[in-house]
């Protein structure tokens, strides 16, 4: 992605040829690189995250919260992943195209819907695992 910035701001400005459909590219590779980190930093646990109200709660109402947030990040992955998934099966059914280099849209936004379902599979892990923990330790 750096190297097609490079070479299109160096073809724009030096030489007055930019990269044709550079913004479109970057776009599809800005795609690939978010959905493909969110299922990543889910699975390693490291999402911003503010516990200025946790710290004064104790073990057991820590552990609700915490499953708290897991089913609430669970709920919404799966909303946005079939949201998703209807607007990559509508774009694929209309056979939507990207204005420059025409290329099909619905591949990318049905890898985000996957990559979306993908990241509530590990949030329904970590929330099972604070559901199924005994004790009372977060």
């Amino acid at each position: 992605m750096m190297l097609l910035t490079f070479i299109d701001v160096l073809g724009r400005y030096v030489f007055g040829f930019p990269v044709a459909g550079s913004v479109e590219l970057t776009e599809m590779l800005m795609v690939l690189v978010i959905f493909s980190g969110v299922p990543l930093a889910t699975a390693a646990r490291m999402h911003v995250a503010v516990d200025l109200l946790t710290m004064g709660l104790g073990p057991r109402a820590r552990r609700v919260q915490l499953a708290a947030a897991h089913l609430l990040a669970l709920m919404a992955s799966i909303l946005f992943g079939v949201v998703s998934w209807g607007r990559a099966t509508a774009a694929h059914e209309y056979q939507d195209r990207t204005t420059i280099l025409s290329l099909p849209i619905a591949p990318m936004v049905f890898f985000m819907s996957i990559l979306l379902f993908v990241n509530a599979l590990g949030n329904a892990a970590h929330l099972w695992g604070v559901v199924s923990q005994r004790s009372d330790h977060a």
